[in-house]
Formats: C-alpha cells, structure tokens, sequence
C-alpha cells in the first residue's frame, strides 16, 4: 500500500529531518519517514501504564 504524506517545508523540519538523517542508517528521507511512522504506530499500540525503557548508543563519526 503506498500513500502520499504532505508536510510543510520550514527551516525547522529541514533541521530535524538533517539530524535524523545524520543519527540513522536512513538512506532517504521516505525511508527515515517511514522508520518515524512504523515507530510511532508500535506506540500506539502500548497498553496504558506500559513501562517504556529508552536505550542508545554513540555512533563514532567517521571523518
């Protein structure tokens, strides 16, 4: 199933979108959207009350 997504163009998404694409393995900005959109939904689907732990890592930038 494909779908169109509008969104604004503003300084500020453009910022956001950068960093995500600068944090991620995302190649493209459909696919960093999308990753945000498959997130979001699992989100959704948490119970109330649901404990959520948050866990990173540091990415070396390579020069």
């Amino acid at each position: 199933m494909s779908r169109t997504l509008s969104v604004r163009k503003t300084p500020a998404i453009d910022a956001a979108l950068s960093h995500i694409m600068r944090v991620t393995d995302a190649e493209t900005t459909t696919e960093a959207v999308a990753r945000a959109i498959d997130l979001y939904e699992d989100w959704l689907k948490l119970q109330p009350g649901t404990t959520v732990v948050a866990t990173g890592h540091t990415r070396r930038k390579t020069p």
